[in-house]
């Protein structure tokens, strides 16, 4: 079926940052979604770590930034957006992840009042606070400028642990280039 985008007998690893590339309509995002469990047409079968995952289980266990970040950010401060759905909320290391990311001055500010790229950050930032194993970005870099490009790259690879899998989908190669360990082209 020319319409069916087919991966069999992939296996991806722990600890490494898996970048998706190609053009527009390539089911990139589509592709994350069924790996999330997000997609219901479906029907791929996802173990883990020698269990196979339910798409509940998938969701359950996966952190998102979305391409647009205006449809996960709901809390009224920046920092409450990190604690939302955190067990064991490390507020260090929050605090750093916002410096790291020049947000830091934005601690009690409303999400919506932030740019667009700020926003982006901040969704970016709350990913990085949760422990999910399975961590993906949709467009991490999109509107931003080469330097909080750099900085996105940047920690995305600082908290790449052996107990993570990160997904990125893009169309920026250089910003794959930075950050990823494998490219995949769709």
């Amino acid at each position: 079926d020319d319409e069916c985008l087919s991966l069999k007998d992939i296996s991806f690893k722990l600890g490494k940052i898996y970048g998706i590339i190609g053009s527009n309509g390539r089911g990139k995002s589509t592709l994350l979604r069924c790996l999330i469990g997000l997609e219901k047409k479906s029907k791929e079968e996802i173990y883990f770590k020698g269990e196979k995952l339910s798409k509940k289980e998938r969701l359950k266990n996966s952190s998102l930034v979305m391409q647009d970040v205006n449809h996960q950010l709901f809390t009224d401060e920046v920092f409450n957006e990190l604690r939302l759905g955190v067990k064991n909320f490390d507020e260090e290391k929050a605090k750093i992840i916002l410096k790291d990311l020049g947000l830091d001055e934005f601690i009690e500010r409303h999400p919506m009042s932030l740019s667009g790229g700020q926003k982006q950050r901040l969704a970016i930032a709350s990913v990085m606070c949760k422990t999910s194993p399975f961590v993906f970005f949709d467009e991490p870099s999109s509107g931003m400028d080469y330097s909080n490009m750099i900085k996105i790259s940047e920690l995305i690879n600082k908290y790449k642990t052996m107990d993570k899998i990160i997904f990125i989908v893009s169309h920026d190669i250089e910003f794959l280039n930075e950050v990823a360990d494998e490219i995949f082209e769709l």
